[in-house]
């Protein structure tokens, strides 16, 4: 069992290596694949925003890098990096600098203080949550919905505010008359 293991990886490896081909015909497609997924590791060392931030397409050898960076630095840190990949030959890196993009981290965090501010909200006695959409971007909150009365409106832009990570609060709540 264990040689048949052996022989089977090593059939893989020889594969994906282009073995016997001198790296082109149909050794390519799995040396690229392999060189893709190495490359898209190499990056997230750089920075996780990576994984949804930059798009890498690798053909013979040739690593093409496009989407956004944060900065320019960044930029130059993702190109060294896919160019520090054994095997990759060339690299065209597209990247678009993007101070406003936002990646994972971002993302992450604004969606866990939007659920924390509603949470809040809900924990005030007699408000429906349901009724006010909140959602936040660099620590700005935004609230949305109507309520009954103003007394309401301002308990819930009162709550919003107390929340650890909140700059700032957006109140577009409209009191229904």
């Amino acid at each position: 069992m264990k040689i048949l293991v052996y022989a089977s990886l090593t059939i893989a490896l020889a594969a994906c290596n282009g073995s016997g081909d001198g790296g082109s015909g149909q050794g390519a497609a799995p040396n690229d694949a392999l060189l893709q997924a190495a490359v898209r590791a190499k990056l997230a060392t750089v920075d996780v925003d990576s994984a949804t931030a930059v798009n890498v397409e690798v053909s013979k050898g040739v690593v093409l890098l496009s989407g956004d960076a944060h900065s320019q630095l960044e930029r130059l840190e993702y190109s060294h990096a896919a160019r520090s990949v054994a095997g990759v030959r060339d690299v065209d890196d597209k990247l678009v600098v993007n101070p406003r993009m936002q990646g994972l981290r971002q993302q992450s965090s604004d969606a866990t203080l939007a659920a924390r501010v509603s949470t809040a909200i809900a924990a005030q006695a007699g408000i429906n949550v349901f009724h006010i959409r909140t959602s936040a971007h660099d620590g700005i909150v935004t609230l949305q919905g109507t309520v009954p009365s103003s007394s309401i409106e301002q308990t819930i832009a009162d709550t919003a505010r107390g929340v650890s990570g909140v700059k700032r609060v957006d109140n577009r709540i409209v009191v229904a008359r």
